[in-house]
């Protein structure tokens, strides 16, 4: 829900000068001026699933890169279907005299997306590579939203899983299986519904598979019903620990930074 303090789903990792964006929900373009994330040397945006949270400002931030100088289509990674249609279109509503002197005469006359499809699969399959950057997906449990996938993303020698929205399934565990954290959607099983449970993950499985995995530290996102203070925070986590879970256990915040240590 609309709320100042939390915008839609994004997830950006950044290594040596360029970063990567998984999802591009309601304000992300804003929070990533607020993050300081220079646009013109954004890699590429991965697209988990087609809900309105995860997709909404892919338009804006296409135009913002463009106005701030790259050249460039925005390269988005997607599985083909829903999500590859919404990005191969979302900017053609715009007239052309909508650009009009937005950005310097030398930048081509209208921003644009170059999408890189791919068929999902259960397994962890390769779907881009650029430089280092290496980005694995798999199919993940959010039925009736189909395809949705998640992402693990490799570079520097580190690596991060993104669960995008799902129950716990075998596509996250393929995915999470040795990364150095793992960024998954949580619901409190307390407050949930049995329905929304059936296609998002509770805070409790999450410990549960982080425990099983053995993984060094996962931030728990997309958070619902939203914590309104640090005792709801802790609810979440107090849920993640009933599952098993003794490693670093974080409750994600807009704008927070993590860095991740080598190994």
């Amino acid at each position: 829900m609309p709320d100042p303090h939390r915008c839609g789903s994004g997830t950006a990792v950044a290594h040596g000068g360029a970063w990567v964006l998984v999802d591009c929900g309601r304000g992300v373009t804003q929070r990533v001026a607020q993050a300081g994330l220079d646009l013109r040397v954004l890699r590429a945006v991965m697209i988990t699933h087609h809900h309105s949270d995860h997709v909404s400002d892919l338009g804006t931030l296409a135009i913002t890169r463009w106005v701030a100088g790259a050249s460039d289509p925005l390269t988005v990674v997607a599985p083909s279907g829903p999500s590859t249609r919404y990005a191969n279109g979302c900017l053609d509503i715009y007239e052309n005299e909508a650009f009009y002197s937005q950005a310097e005469p030398s930048s081509p006359s209208r921003p644009a997306i170059a999408v890189v499809p791919f068929q999902a699969t259960d397994s962890s399959t390769l779907v881009w590579a650029g430089d280092d950057w290496l980005v694995s997906a798999a199919l993940v449990d959010h039925r009736p939203i189909e395809p949705a996938v998640g992402y693990r993303i490799e570079v520097g020698g580190r690596s991060v899983a993104v669960s995008g929205d799902t129950a716990v399934c075998d596509g996250v565990a393929r995915l999470a299986h040795g990364a150095d954290v793992l960024v998954h959607e949580a619901l409190r099983s307390d407050l949930a519904s049995a329905q929304s449970l059936q296609w998002n993950a509770s805070a409790r499985s999450v410990g549960e598979l982080a425990d099983e995995l053995g993984l060094r530290e996962v931030v728990l996102t997309h958070l619902l019903p939203p914590p309104l203070t640090a005792a709801d925070e802790q609810a979440f986590v107090d849920e993640a620990r009933a599952g098993g879970y003794a490693g670093r256990l974080v409750i994600a915040h807009d704008l927070m930074v993590l860095e991740i240590a080598s190994r």
